[in-house]
């Protein structure tokens, strides 16, 4: 069972004194508890607290916290003080909010993913891309959604094939199952490899909470045309044989997870 996890890019909570802090700082062991430490010892709650990632030990870390001074009778300013003071401390930056009651993120721009910048699509925007575009011009959307999954499926495979090369990964479906846990790991929902051939090419694949179809639940029908898209771009990249997924079981129609076959079309080398 998968938990849910909120990362927490701003934070509402009406009625708060609360601020932002950006810290820069070296990576040893107990850090995280030195500095978590302070805002305690002041009667400050911490609400919220992310680290970015760091490809070396040697290489400082930004944590971002989301911190509650309501209780509290110490300014901000002395807080960051005293946590610069810290000797793996390099830097310390407030947010301090606009808003009574809410605080966001406006000190680290752009966001990552690996050495790729990235976006987040929260549900309301995913619906306004994915299930209000279809309606506005019915199967156009739905073509045009899946040939944009097709082009991203291709750009993943490319991307993590060669993240998968430099940590050793050789085997094909070796490969497939690292990119599995890198398309569950970023949102798109949990993917289970049921079968997978290179000779001649098919794959059978389920995915639980897909994110497209849990859109279009109660639609009747299968609704992934984004996903599937991904699924047939990927494969095709991986195989050199241009594929084609087709969704068999669907959320949106009742089944308890959506199923993709993802055999040849029409055996095209790409």
């Amino acid at each position: 069972m998968s938990i849910s996890f909120d990362i927490g890019r701003f934070l509402v909570r009406p009625g708060r004194k609360l601020y932002g802090f950006l810290v820069r700082s070296r990576v040893k062991p107990g850090a995280v508890a030195e500095i978590a430490s302070i805002p305690a010892r002041y009667n400050i709650t911490i609400l919220h607290l992310a680290f970015s990632r760091t490809q070396s030990s040697e290489k400082p870390i930004t944590a971002l916290a989301f911190l509650d001074f309501t209780d509290s009778d110490i300014s901000p300013e002395k807080l960051a003080e005293e946590v610069g003071k810290l000797e793996f401390v390099e830097e310390v930056k407030i947010i301090k909010p606009k808003v009574e009651g809410f605080i966001a993120d406006t000190a680290s721009f752009p966001l990552m993913v690996s050495a790729s910048r990235a976006i987040i699509f929260s549900e309301e925007g995913l619906k306004g891309l994915i299930v209000d575009l279809r309606e506005r011009i019915g199967s156009g959307a739905e073509a045009i959604l899946y040939f944009s999954g097709f082009e991203v499926g291709r750009e993943l495979a490319k991307k993590y094939f060669g993240v998968s090369e430099l940590l050793g990964i050789k085997g094909l479906r070796e490969k497939i199952i690292f990119a599995a846990d890198v398309f569950m790991s970023v949102g798109y929902g949990i993917l289970e490899i049921l079968k997978f051939e290179e000779n001649p090419p098919y794959a059978l694949l389920r995915i639980h909470r897909c994110m497209e179809c849990e859109l279009g639940r109660n639609a009747g029908k299968p609704f992934s045309h984004f996903i599937r898209g991904i699924l047939a771009g990927f494969n095709s990249q991986i195989l050199g044989v241009k594929m084609f997924a087709r969704e068999t079981k669907c959320i949106a129609k009742g089944d308890p997870y959506c199923e993709f076959e993802v055999t040849p079309d029409r055996q095209k080398l790409i």
